[in-house]
């Protein structure tokens, strides 16, 4: 049976009448007649079978439905664009591989050496996405995937790449720009916590033997890119890995606290569908991808 789906004039003429409240508006941003954008609206209404806007005098006013499938509809245009773009980025005589990344791996490790890559692969394009937890390949765009955690995902080959020291650190002057002395003078201090580890301190401090104290109170940040700028500004002490924050280190707007890393048990993978594996951008990117995770463990 085949489908019965409203044209895209009747949903673009729709959807910026609805969020303009007027006819006219819409037809001046559109480029058409008011009667135009009235005739698309009537056709789209017919089809539905339902009334999208009360006619009151010169006004027209969004119903209770009308309302629904206008938040509908622009979620739906702006993916339509979305899918566009990213298509026509799939032109050319270039290969384009589709990553998902953790977002402050990405900013802090992954993008200041992508240059790199491109010098010894300049006829591959690399689209990163932000991804923080897992996913089903099968339901996304996507070629491959950087992840932190174990390798069991499912369907997937997982290369390992190396684990993270985890240190205390804070802002200089939240400790007179020196380390503690003793783990138990952290307490007085806010913890500073990653929304995705919020067992992070009690592990740390377990692993140093020291047990009886609350570790669950301060504020919690989605990524470690917020984390880090709340440890910069001062807010507390957070726990956050070395290698994210090298050069805060060096430019001494981090100091650690006290010089006891932890290293966690998981690790960051770079993940892709086992029928991935002959994918020639894929093989390319995870070639020099195992090479610089070696210069940067020397």
């Amino acid at each position: 049976m085949p489908r019965t789906l409203p044209s895209r004039s009747s949903l673009i003429a729709f959807e910026a009448a609805a969020r303009h409240q007027s006819f006219t508006s819409a037809a001046t941003e559109l480029t058409l007649t008011e009667s135009a954008i009235s005739r698309q609206i009537s056709v789209l209404e017919n089809q539905l079978g339902l009334k999208l806007f009360n006619r009151v005098k010169k006004r027209v006013i969004l119903t209770k439905a009308g309302l629904l499938y206008s938040k509908q509809i622009r979620k739906s245009l702006a993916q339509m664009e979305q899918d566009m773009t990213n298509i026509m980025s799939h032109g050319g005589t270039r290969e384009v591989l589709e990553l998902a990344v953790l977002p402050t791996f990405c900013s802090q490790w992954l993008i200041p050496r992508i240059g790199c890559f491109y010098q010894q692969y300049p006829d591959i394009i690399i689209n990163m996405s932000a991804r923080s937890v897992m996913f089903l390949f099968r339901d996304t765009t996507f070629d491959a995937a950087i992840h932190f955690g174990q390798p069991t995902w499912p369907g997937t080959v997982a290369e390992y790449l190396f684990k993270e020291d985890v240190v205390a650190v804070c802002k200089p002057d939240l400790i007179n720009n020196g380390n503690l002395p003793n783990i138990e003078d952290i307490l007085p201090y806010p913890l500073l916590h990653l929304s995705s580890r919020s067992d992070a301190w009690r592990h740390w401090f377990q692993a140093a033997e020291v047990s009886g104290i609350s570790t669950m109170l301060g504020a919690r940040y989605e990524h470690f890119s917020i984390l880090i700028s709340a440890a910069c500004a001062g807010l507390g002490i957070a726990l956050i890995p070395r290698f994210l924050i090298e050069k805060e280190l060096k430019r001494n707007e981090l100091v650690i606290v006290l010089e006891q890393p932890q290293q966690s048990d998981d690790a960051y993978y770079l993940i892709y569908p086992e029928e991935n594996s002959t994918n020639c951008a894929l093989t390319c990117f995870r070639n020099w991808l195992l090479e610089e995770v070696g210069s940067f463990q020397q």
